[in-house]
This record gives C-alpha cells, sequence and structure tokens, in this order.
C-alpha cells in the first residue's frame, strides 16, 4: 500500500483491521498500542499524532461519544488532519451523527472526506481482512479510501458494498441488519434454555434446527463447547441493539422484539455478563435457576452422545415453534424500520438477507413483509391461528418449567393482535401489515 495511512483504535476488531499494511497506530490501552507495534505499526502516543501527514485516516473506537472527542475533542484530529484526506469510520454509530460529523468537516474548508463504513464479520475474519463492510461517501471520499477498503474486504468471505453517497446510508444498513442480529442473538439463548429445561439433549436441538438462522447456527456452538475465550463480545451487542432503540424511539417508530432484546441485553450486563460473549446470553437463564448446555466432552464425543439419545421431537417441534414465530416477527419488524426510513428494500434485502442478519422466514417472507400491500401471504405458511395455537403450547411447556420466554411472549403479542384484525385464517407473514 504506497499510501499513509494512520488509524485510532486497536480493540478486538480494530487490532486486526489495522494489520497487514504500513500504519500509524494509537489507542487508549497501552497493551494494545505494544502488540500493534510488535506487529510494524508505528506506534504514535496521540490520536493527533497518528492522523498527521496521512491520507487515510481509519477509526474503530467504541462510540459515536469516541469519534467526536477524537475528531474534535481532546483528540484534535481536524485540527491536523492534511486536506483532502479521507477518515473511514468503521465503528457502528447512529446514522444521524455522521451527517453533523460530516457537516463540521465541511465547514473547515478542507475538502476532508468522510466515509461511512460499519463492518461485520467478527476478529478472527478482521485480521484475516475478510470482512463485510457496506459503504456511504461521496465518489471522491471512497476513492481515497479503497486501498484500505479493499484490503480489509478479501475474497473469499469479504465484501465491499457501496450503498449510497450520502454519509448515514450505510450506518441505516447496519442498523437494519442490527435489529436482526440483536433479535437472532438474543432468542438463540431463549431456545436453547427452554430446550435444557425441558430435557432435550441440546445438541440434537442445534443438529435439527441449525438451518433457522444463521445465528443459531452459529452462537449455539460458542454455548456448547464454551472455551472461555470471547468472540463477540456482549458489550458490543448491547451497544448496537442501544442505537437501533434509539433510533426507533427518535423516530417514534414500534420496534417490540428489538427493545426487548435491548433489556436482555441490559440484563445480562447487570448479572455480571460482561466479559462474556453475546451467544453466552443463556448464562441469565442460568441465573434463573435454569440448565446448563455447556458439554463435557469433545464435539466428536457429543454427536456420538446425542445419536445414542432417545426421544426429544416435541421438545424440538417446540423450539421449532418457537423460533419461527420470532423470527417471522423479526423479519418483519426489520423491514417496517427499513421501509420507514425510506431506504430501498431490494438492496435491504441483497445484502442484510446474504448476511449473518438472516433467517429462513426472512428469505421465504421477502416480498410480503417487505411490501405488505401489495403482497398476499404465500399459501403453504402456517396460519395466524396456528401460529398461535402453536406458541400456546410452547408457553404452556415454558411456565411447566419456570423458563421465562421474553422475546416469544412479545412475538405472541403481534400474533395475538394480528387475530384482533380478524387475520387468523391469513398466511404468518401477513403480520408485516401491523406496521403500516
Amino acid at each position: 500500500m504506497s499510501v499513509q495511512v494512520g488509524w485510532i483504535g486497536l480493540g478486538a476488531m480494530g487490532s486486526g483491521m489495522a494489520s497487514g499494511y504500513p500504519v500509524k497506530a494509537y489507542d487508549v490501552y497501552t497493551p494494545s498500542l505494544e502488540k500493534a507495534a510488535s506487529l510494524g505499526a508505528v506506534r504514535c502516543d496521540t490520536p493527533a499524532a497518528a492522523a498527521a501527514n496521512v491520507q487515510i485516516l481509519g477509526l474503530m473506537v467504541v462510540n459515536a461519544e469516541q469519534v467526536q472527542d477524537v475528531l474534535f475533542g481532546a483528540g484534535k484530529v481536524a485540527d491536523v488532519l492534511e486536506p483532502h484526506s479521507s477518515i473511514i469510520v468503521f465503528s457502528t454509530v447512529p446514522p444521524s451523527f455522521l451527517i453533523k460529523i460530516r457537516e463540521r468537516l465541511d465547514a473547515l474548508n478542507k475538502g476532508i472526506g468522510l466515509v461511512d463504513a460499519p463492518v461485520s464479520g467478527g476478529f478472527i475474519r478482521a485480521a484475516e481482512g475478510q470482512l463485510s463492510v457496506m459503504v456511504s461517501g461521496t465518489l471522491a471520499s471512497i476513492s481515497t479510501a479503497r486501498p484500505v477498503l479493499d484490503s480489509l474486504t478479501r475474497q473469499p468471505n469479504g465484501n465491499l458494498a457501496v450503498v449510497g453517497d450520502i454519509v448515514g446510508q450505510a450506518s441505516d444498513f447496519k442498523l437494519i441488519n442490527q435489529v436482526l442480529c440483536g433479535i437472532h442473538i438474543a432468542v438463540t439463548s431463549e431456545a436453547m434454555a427452554l430446550a435444557a429445561n425441558l430435557g432435550c439433549n441440546p445438541r440434537n436441538v442445534y443438529n435439527a434446527l441449525r438451518d433457522r438462522s444463521f445465528m443459531f447456527g452459529h452462537r449455539v456452538p460458542w454455548q456448547l463447547q464454551d472455551d472461555g475465550v470471547p468472540k463477540s463480545a456482549m458489550t458490543i451487542i448491547y451497544k448496537d441493539v442501544g442505537i437501533v432503540n434509539d433510533e426507533a424511539r427518535a423516530l417514534r417508530f414500534p420496534a417490540p422484539l428489538s427493545g426487548v432484546a435491548e433489556q436482555l441485553f441490559t440484563a445480562a450486563l447487570g448479572a455480571g455478563l460482561a466479559k462474556e460473549e453475546d451467544g453466552n446470553l443463556i448464562k441469565l437463564w442460568m441465573r434463573f435457576g435454569g440448565k446448563s448446555v455447556v458439554e463435557s466432552g469433545t464435539v466428536e464425543e457429543e454427536e456420538k452422545k446425542a445419536q445414542a439419545s432417545q426421544g426429544g421431537d416435541e421438545v424440538i417441534k417446540i423450539i421449532s415453534d418457537l423460533l419461527n414465530a420470532v423470527h417471522t416477527v423479526s423479519a418483519a419488524e426489520a423491514l417496517a424500520f427499513a421501509r420507514h426510513k425510506g431506504m430501498d428494500l431490494d438492496e435491504v434485502f441483497n445484502i442484510v438477507g446474504t448476511s449473518a442478519a438472516t433467517s429462513k422466514p426472512l428469505v421465504a417472507f421477502k416480498d410480503e413483509l417487505s411490501w405488505p400491500n401489495k403482497f398476499e401471504p404465500q399459501s403453504g405458511q402456517p396460519t395466524v391461528g396456528q401460529i398461535l395455537d402453536d406458541l400456546a403450547n410452547v408457553m404452556k411447556e415454558a411456565k411447566r418449567v419456570n423458563t421465562p420466554l421474553f422475546l416469544t411472549q412479545a412475538a405472541q403479542q403481534k400474533f395475538a393482535e394480528a387475530a384482533l384484525k380478524g387475520w387468523s385464517d391469513k398466511g404468518s407473514s401477513i403480520i408485516g401489515r401491523l406496521w403500516l
């Protein structure tokens, strides 16, 4: 890479993203800075030093407040940036925040570009340079930043999607992505907690339902083989779900499942689980006296145990019904939010529907949930009335084993609302009309 790059923020994601090319680096945490220096980065003792004489500045700090402070507060980065350089904000921040940052940079009359570039993929893919990055900003800003963006989105798993020419647009896509991810991560724990309390072998549940959503297939193995190494911090999804709900509250948009997910992650932090990975939200149910799903043997040993275990089909059906209901409502909520924000819903689906946010209902009911006033529910799907009957059984069994189902109860309320509108005999995807 021939351009000079500065980097501020060397946490779990940032440290990997800042490796593999020459970079001037800064972080408030000295051990992270020393590690980056050992891997070839030029150590800088202030944010301004990392930003001086660079063409591209990457920011991977925790939140909007830190972006603000680095650029215009104590960091004084905006004062030292070169004219016509580009700032890439990789942090997940509210879309409206970046518009204000853009206005303040423009007021400096230095031609400094701003690229809105929220990322997903985790710290392992960050170190491999194979992240998924959604990008928006002016053509000139993105062009200047392209060497870093290309280095972080290499194949086979990386992907760079330019979703607009205005900062904030990429963060809108990330926000919709996190509506789904936050709910799906949380319901994975809710579902597996119930499965364990009902006495079913957790691995059998996982094997039967692993394709219901990306998050169920991805996070349950972390629960079963808990190695104590955080892979996706609880505090990060807590922050992201908080951004979702802050935006929903600001726009007066009803996002009931996102609201429940926020409270679950808040409860997890209150219960002392802040240092856990987000898949271990299930430990919150263990605080309620629930059974552990952690396995004692290797994956191979546990697979043999699962194959030898008897029964479990009724429990798997209960968990399947739970997941189907919550995934359907989460898809409706996310697409309605995107519609409320005036986003291109085809583009939303092209990006979110193929990412870590995907689920079976999101894919199956894409049209009728995106444009519920134009499309009738497909034939062959369960009706609203059938979903409510299934959920009544789920809730009965959960009460029997003293397992609280927060997201499931919220989903049940949306289907009950649909029934009150006379839609009991309609396909379940009609709930998208509740947001019209």
